[in-house]
């Protein structure tokens, strides 16, 4: 017969799997007090949001300062007998979730909360992390979407330009606020007669991905043809493809003739 004691590790300068505690570090966690629940400051930028109260900067400036939770999943692919004859997890996979979006991009899912998290996955790990260091890990997976609480009335999507704002700790601006997106359609506007005026408003209101970013509203020469409407068209979608700041600011756009 033999006792639990047996299995046990009676090695001090070694961990229950046999390995060394020499030459390890431990980095501070600046996350040990967490409770898991979601900022309130960020709980109070989307509840403004969605009473219109507020933009979505401020829910964006509220996000770059805010805990994250990334979610990880873990799956034992190999085991092994420890040192001690226990066993233990040898080998396992653990990712970063990729999700696929509504506008068919690919999304790196993050969270305010643990309950967040648990009412979209209970499987999920919650890994804390700042918004710079999960801006960054969006870039590195090749995700241009991050959605902040999926399935939960705190949903929130943020596109490319903005992520990779919160990732250069630069400031955003929405597009259809942004002054240097407005005059670099105008630059292309301005060259051609037909293009009488336009208005730029935001084309996804809820920040849910329903909808392209900004929407283009333009006003052209009464009495066109279809051909000259379709070569203005050509013109106007080469002109803003060739634009380094719609590139850099303007996650997608659609246009609609006023």
């Amino acid at each position: 017969m033999t006792s639990d004691h047996e299995h046990m590790n009676q090695n001090k300068f070694s961990d229950s799997a046999g390995t060394p505690w020499a030459g390890r570090a431990f980095d501070v966690n600046n996350f040990a007090q967490d409770d898991g629940s979601a900022p309130k400051a960020l709980l109070d930028a989307l509840l403004a949001f969605r009473e219109g109260r507020a933009n979505a900067e401020a829910v964006v400036d509220a996000i770059r300062e805010s805990r994250l939770l990334i979610p990880l999943l873990a799956e034992l692919t190999e085991s092994a007998e420890g040192a001690h004859g226990q066993t233990i997890d040898k080998s396992a996979d653990l990712s970063i979730v990729t999700v696929a979006t509504p506008d068919e991009q690919n999304g790196l899912p993050v969270f305010s909360s643990v309950a967040a998290m648990q009412r979209w996955n209970p499987k999920a790990r919650p890994v804390p992390a700042d918004a710079r260091r999960v801006a960054l890990a969006a870039v590195v997976e090749d995700n241009t979407r991050i959605i902040l609480d999926p399935e939960s009335e705190t949903e929130f999507a943020i596109r490319r330009p903005a992520i990779a704002a919160i990732a250069q700790d630069l400031t955003w601006v929405h597009p259809s606020r942004n002054k240097a997106v407005h005059q670099a359609i105008l630059n292309v506007t301005d060259k051609v007669e037909e293009f009488l005026s336009f208005d730029l408003i935001d084309g996804d209101e809820q920040s849910r991905l329903h909808s392209a970013e900004v929407q283009l509203e333009l006003r052209l020469k009464p009495g066109l043809s279809e051909e000259r409407l379709a070569e203005l068209m050509q013109k106007l979608a080469i002109g803003l493809g060739e634009s380094a700041e719609i590139a850099e600011h303007v996650d997608s756009l659609r246009v609609k003739l006023a």
